[in-house]
């Protein structure tokens, strides 16, 4: 519910007049009336016509403030137009908004719209990725959140989430963005940023089963245009969740959709996304051939993101080894870490991704010649216990390889080694699959 000021017309000039350092009389002689006339409005003892109120608004240089109700709520629904902007990606028109929206700023009585006012601003800082000005902006609106309405603490509650994900605190990021969904719906909105943050935080997690609740969610309150990115990266979020869980036809339908939504735009990280995910899904269904096709199509399209470009050639490398082409396998691994090392000299410093994927290529080279010792002690006790503790949809690579020894233990009769290493694969899928959480 809108909380707006009960202070009369009269008293808002005031405090606008007091606040600015302006006399009565210069605003007497401003507006061609006289100090007791203006003192008895101040005092909303008197009402002034329309012509006067103009010229007060021109004298303290507040023209465009809204003062009325029906000023107030059409600004109140500026700010929603303005969090659209911000939420699909247009930050060239959002950036021209926020100077129109900065009229609050001189209306420090009005202050839920105030509130509404400066998370927006710390959502386009955000968006910026200007983490320390957003931080700095959300500790000015926690000292202000005391009777705030269900508006200004819904985009709060959306930034404050946002910010936790980004610093890598996903249950706080969800625990902030379900009480950013509580709000937003206590207002009668939908507020599908904060469900898409929840489903891409539990991704994170290792949640497949609790991202698609909450990302279906989004898709399906989503009204926005669909030609900008947000739905396209839901898509293909929604497509990888299935991937995981199994469920490859919807998986596959979900990729579809999002590599035509991609397209459309020419969006071409999506369109390489989308590609990866498609040959992903070929290599799982055994379709070695048309994997390959999918990768090499999906490599020209990650532009500069050289980790992605690393990852896609991480499947093929995996499918080339399924194929048993081990020569060729070793030469797009060798070809992947060269590029890696070309990004960690360019960038100065090793990422946790590029950890991954170096663990992931030295894990191919050992499986291409598993009979060794060296190489299965290698997959049990560097590459397992790496891919458990990165989390996340990682696990599953674990749980992959744990099927792969487990596979090799019982060929060669080694039974105890065997069940040893199905007791971790059930404990990870069990954690993965089956345990119910929810961070609210």
């Amino acid at each position: 519910m809108a909380k707006y000021s009960t202070l009369t017309l009269g008293e808002k000039i005031r405090q606008i007049r007091q606040s600015k350092g302006l006399s009565i009389e210069n605003m007497a002689i401003a507006i061609s009336s006289s100090i007791p006339s203006i003192s008895r409005f101040e005092r909303n003892e008197l009402e002034f016509g329309a012509d006067m109120i103009i010229a007060i608004k021109k004298f303290l240089d507040i023209e465009k403030a809204p003062l009325f109700a029906h000023e107030l709520t059409l600004y109140r629904d500026r700010i929603w137009v303005w969090n659209e902007l911000l939420d699909t990606g247009r930050m060239d028109e959002a950036r021209a908004m926020q100077e129109e929206m900065a009229i609050i700023l001189n209306l420090p009585f009005e202050h839920d719209l105030y509130l509404l006012y400066l998370v927006t601003e710390a959502m386009l800082l955000s968006k910026e990725y200007n983490i320390p000005a957003t931080e700095e902006k959300l500790k000015i609106v926690e000292g202000l959140l005391d009777n705030a309405s269900d508006g200004a603490l819904n985009l709060y509650h959306r930034n404050k989430g946002f910010i936790c994900l980004v610093a890598g605190d996903m249950k706080s990021g969800i625990k902030h963005s379900i009480k950013a969904v509580e709000h937003a719906e206590a207002d009668k909105k939908t507020d599908t940023s904060a469900l898409n943050n929840i489903g891409q935080a539990y991704i994170v997690l290792g949640k497949p089963y609790h991202a698609i609740i909450y990302i279906e969610r989004a898709r399906a309150q989503f009204t926005g245009d669909l030609t900008h990115k947000r739905p396209g990266h839901m898509t293909q979020a929604l497509a990888m969740c299935y991937t995981l869980v199994g469920e490859y036809r919807k998986a596959e339908k979900l990729v579809e959709l999002s590599l035509m939504q991609a397209k459309s735009t020419n969006a071409s990280s999506q369109i390489a996304q989308a590609l990866t995910i498609m040959a992903s899904l070929k290599l799982k269904s055994k379709k070695y051939d048309e994997c390959l096709v999918l990768c090499d199509e999906g490599l020209p399209y990650y532009n500069g993101d050289k980790e992605m470009y690393v990852s896609l050639l991480t499947t093929k490398a995996e499918c080339l080894l399924r194929m048993k082409k081990y020569k060729e396998c070793q030469e797009i691994l060798n070809h992947g870490r060269a590029v890696l090392q070309e990004g960690e000299k360019k960038m100065g410093k090793t990422t946790t991704n590029s950890d991954i994927l170096e663990i992931a290529f030295s894990t191919f080279e050992h499986q291409m010649t598993l009979d060794n010792d060296e190489s299965v002690n290698y997959i049990q006790n560097v590459a397992i216990p790496h891919f458990i503790k990165a989390g996340g949809k990682t696990k599953l690579t674990a749980i992959g390889l744990c099927h792969i020894l487990e596979s090799h233990f019982i060929k060669k009769r080694a039974k105890t080694k065997a069940n040893a290493i199905a007791v971790i694969s059930r404990d990870i899928y069990k954690e993965m699959f089956m345990v119910e959480e929810e961070y609210d």
